[in-house]
């Protein structure tokens, strides 16, 4: 590592809270909306042991947001990693997923996505929400829903929005 790699790594370690923000506005930098083919079914089959399952069977392995504290108006990254597997080798489960931001427990985005397909395998799902200018400072919930073909997926994450 350079001298100046280690000044910059030693100044992110120094910085704490800052890092973290500064890492999470990095990440959202570096992706792109849409899905990511992670790991093939048979590879998913073998982690989590299919064969001895019901299926289909669905793990939910990370949910994410980046960054967790924005400004209004700004936007950030919410990454689901999935995996899946399906009773037959390339089926998949259709259905809609719904994303919710919530603020004082009003909704205020909705977004309905019909026809959305889990794949077989493991797959990254990035997807990206823009607040508006309007946004006042406080706590936020981003809310995913999913539920079809024995499936279901619930999920809850908070992030700040700082005017």
């Amino acid at each position: 590592m350079t001298r100046r790699g280690l000044v910059l790594v030693l100044c992110l370690m120094l910085s704490g809270c800052a890092t973290t923000q500064w890492l999470g506005k990095a990440r959202r930098a570096m992706r792109e909306p849409g899905e990511h083919l992670l790991a093939l079914p048979d590879q998913v089959a073998s982690d989590y042991a299919c064969a001895e399952r019901p299926l289909p069977y669905f793990e939910l392995e990370r949910n994410e947001i980046n960054p967790t504290r924005i400004e209004p108006g700004s936007e950030l990254n919410h990454r689901i990693v999935y995996a899946l597997c399906p009773r037959h080798a390339t089926e998949v489960v259709t259905g809609t997923l719904t994303t919710r931001v919530r603020f004082k427990g009003e909704v205020m985005l909705n977004h309905r996505k019909p026809g959305f397909e889990l794949k077989p395998g493991r797959w990254s799902v990035d997807t990206f929400v823009r607040l508006p200018e309007s946004a006042e400072s406080g706590i936020y919930a981003l809310e995913i829903q999913f539920q079809q073909g024995g499936i279901r997926l619930d999920e809850s994450l908070t992030f700040g929005v700082d005017g």
